[in-house]
């Protein structure tokens, strides 16, 4: 009777390290590489190409939310966190299944299948990546704040969204921050706030604007040393069909001001305007609204 206790258990080791399932590595290498593959690989394609067809939804409502069309902060941080438990499930999900499996599905070592769909996988995924960087280069995608021209409303560093289609059926108003093409230097992008329309009556004393004769209660404004160069500016009129902006740092903004190197903004030039911060070092900025001064 000893003798075949002692066979028992030897017997049930060797059947486990004799257990010839698919490898959970390779599953969840492969899911990484693209999901749904992994599922291909332990045999059930059907269930992997659906979860890539859910995966390549959720990652087209990130580039919609980043290419302006979704220009909210929740609707970027919800289809971003969609994505991204997406993908994790995907991978629990094949690797689970594999665990459970005692034998290799019929199949599963044909590595130019695995091959093929990944190359697949990659040009179904380039689609909406080259139409995003055309939306970069037209300014459409979550923008960063370069400088600290609009501090502190908007701080070096920052990322934020801004709604490419606002200006298609809408005219400039005072006190929106927009993306615009500069006007003297076309392959550069800049963000700044309207402070006067056309017709306007525009003028800057000790950094505070001054427009039709009236000074313009600004509370997000940062003048620094009323005496700066740019911080005081004789009156002009801001010609047709265009829009001058001034920085929220006025003692440190080029803007409209400079006349010569920059100076007012055409219509044309204007990208869209801008709606939350989508990614700051400070999380209680995330999501803060910043495309009019009503929730600064």
């Amino acid at each position: 009777m000893a003798s075949l206790a002692d066979y028992a258990p030897t017997q049930t080791g060797r059947q486990a390290n004799d257990r010839r399932g698919p490898s959970l590595w390779v599953t969840a290498l492969l899911t990484v590489l693209t999901p749904g593959l992994g599922h291909v690989y332990i045999g059930q394609a059907r269930r992997g190409i659906t979860l890539f067809v859910m995966v390549m939804i959720a990652d087209t409502l990130v580039m919609f939310a980043m290419m302006s069309v979704l220009a909210r902060f929740w609707m970027f941080a919800v289809s971003l966190s969609l994505l991204l438990a997406l993908w994790l499930y995907i991978m629990a999900d094949a690797i689970v299944r594999a665990s459970r499996m005692q034998d290799m599905p019929q199949g599963s070592n044909r590595w130019t299948l695995y091959a093929g769909a990944f190359v697949l996988a990659c040009l179904v995924f380039a689609a909406p990546c080259f139409f995003a960087l055309h939306a970069k280069a037209t300014g459409q995608l979550l923008l960063n704040a370069a400088n600290d021209s609009m501090e502190p409303t908007l701080r070096a560093g920052e990322y934020f969204l801004a709604d490419a289609t606002y200006y298609r059926s809408r005219h400039p108003s005072r006190g929106e921050m927009v993306v615009y093409i500069h006007p003297q230097h076309p392959g550069e992008q800049h963000t700044r706030r309207v402070v006067a329309v056309e017709g306007d009556r525009i003028a800057v004393k000790g950094g505070r604007a001054i427009v039709n004769g009236m000074a313009v209660m600004e509370p997000y404004v940062d003048v620094g040393d009323p005496q700066a160069a740019l911080n005081n500016m004789p009156e002009m009129r801001v010609p047709a069909g265009h829009v001058f902006v001034l920085g929220d740092n006025r003692a440190n903004s080029p803007d409209s001001r400079a006349t010569a190197a920059h100076g007012p903004v055409p219509v044309g030039n204007l990208i869209g305007r801008a709606t939350d911060i989508a990614i700051s070092r400070y999380l209680a900025r995330m999501g803060r609204w910043i495309g009019t001064p009503s929730n600064l």
